[in-house]
């Protein structure tokens, strides 16, 4: 039987009745954690930029998500989409490989992440460790998907565990309070912000959380009331920080003020 004429995993097609589409709040994933028997490093986490519970299914993934949920250009991020089966059969019988299945029916094919930017582009991101890239089926199904992607005209990009650093991840997991202490719509006092960084330009050579934690004691104010000040400002992108370092190591001279948002914090949103 060839794999035109093979069922459909009939909890696949059950899923594709109400998961899978839609935009922002309203999309549901394909694959939720709840799916999996094993949770292993998946996690729920919130949307900043879609409002909603994102499922991610493996520590790669939440980097790989950070990076754009952050990134002022992205408008929508949906992850675990599904192709259609349609599309990869035929994609399949083109490039002589099998079709992904189990136990005789078909599986849908799945993107990890489906990036929309606010120019309107859109970018397909497929999300992998580097110790996967070794098994061949592995690869046959990554070309499934950028045959797909390419053949739509959307950009399709692999995302290994090498593209974001511990100390860029770490950065941007303890910006993520600050995304959601400030909406959209909360003006970031840019007057506080140029005082702020005034006041630790005179302490250029030492760590920048060090000096915020002496500043509240000098003005006798909340205790880590000047390091959430900071974080807000990365946060909103109006102070650049070495996203590449630690927050805890950063010096205080390698915080500027910026006058306008970031353009992209990735070389991935270029």
């Amino acid at each position: 039987m060839s794999d035109t004429d093979k069922p459909l995993d009939p909890s696949d097609e059950k899923r594709l009745k109400t998961r899978g589409s839609g935009m922002g709040k309203d999309y549901i994933p394909f694959i939720c954690i709840q799916d999996l028997s094993s949770s292993g490093e998946s996690i729920r986490i919130p949307g900043h930029k879609t409002g909603r519970a994102h499922h991610l299914l493996s520590g790669i993934e939440l980097g790989a998500f950070i990076i754009f949920d952050w990134n002022p250009q992205t408008r929508d991020i949906r992850e675990q989409f599904p192709i259609p089966v349609s599309d990869t059969l035929t994609i399949c019988q083109q490039l002589g490989i099998k079709h992904p299945q189990l136990r005789g029916k078909l599986k849908v094919v799945t993107t990890d992440l489906l990036i929309d930017f606010n120019s309107g582009r859109k970018m397909a991101l497929a999300v992998k460790p580097v110790s996967a890239l070794s098994d061949e089926r592995t690869i046959e199904k990554l070309q499934i998907e950028k045959t797909y992607w390419e053949g739509c005209g959307v950009e399709w990009k692999l995302f290994t565990d090498r593209e974001i650093s511990k100390p860029m991840k770490e950065n941007l997991l303890w910006l993520r309070p600050a995304l959601h202490d400030a909406p959209e719509q909360t003006v970031i006092d840019r007057e506080e912000v140029k005082s702020l960084l005034e006041c630790l330009s005179e302490y250029a050579g030492l760590t920048a959380t060090r000096i915020c934690a002496r500043l509240d004691d000098q003005y006798g104010v909340e205790p880590g009331s000047h390091l959430q000040t900071l974080r807000h400002g990365i946060a909103r992108h109006v102070i650049t920080a070495p996203m590449q370092t630690s927050y805890h190591d950063w010096k205080c001279s390698e915080l500027q003020q910026t006058s306008q948002a970031i353009t992209s914090v990735s070389s991935y949103a270029n």
